[in-house]
């Protein structure tokens, strides 16, 4: 089903504030104060905005593909200084997993577990609350 216009401008002008996008998308602002949420309930509205948002933040945050691509390119730009084009061959391996980070773990002792038993009484056993923390 599609967006009837009011609703495609209500998409499109949304900005946080229900009411006041349902009235510059030509709503009353009688309706809009009163039944703004049920646009926001209604099931084509709701994908609507969160393709909306979603090619926004596309547009401001650079994907896998194309970090990778500008790693690249500074790395093959031979008028860089070399620290630059050597990070950046650093930084794109690292996307592509090619270096693995090892972390060694040693024990000397094998970890005990202390289990205290309190009887359900509440009581404890004649032993002084320090004892027991």
């Amino acid at each position: 089903m599609g967006l009837t216009p009011k609703q495609r401008a209500f998409v499109e002008i949304y900005d946080g504030n229900t009411t006041r996008a349902a009235i510059a998308a030509g709503y009353s602002q009688k309706w809009a104060g009163s039944n703004g949420d049920k646009l926001m309930k209604h099931p084509a509205i709701r994908e609507a905005l969160e393709k909306r948002i979603s090619r926004k933040i596309n547009s401001i945050v650079a994907d896998r593909e194309e970090r990778q691509s500008f790693w690249s390119a500074v790395m093959r730009d031979e008028e860089r200084d070399l620290k630059d084009r050597l990070r950046a061959s650093e930084l794109l391996a690292r996307s592509e997993g090619d270096f693995l980070d090892r972390i060694e773990n040693r024990t000397l002792e094998a970890p005990s577990i202390v289990v205290n038993f309190i009887p359900s009484d509440g009581s404890s056993n004649g032993r002084k609350e320090e004892e027991l923390e």
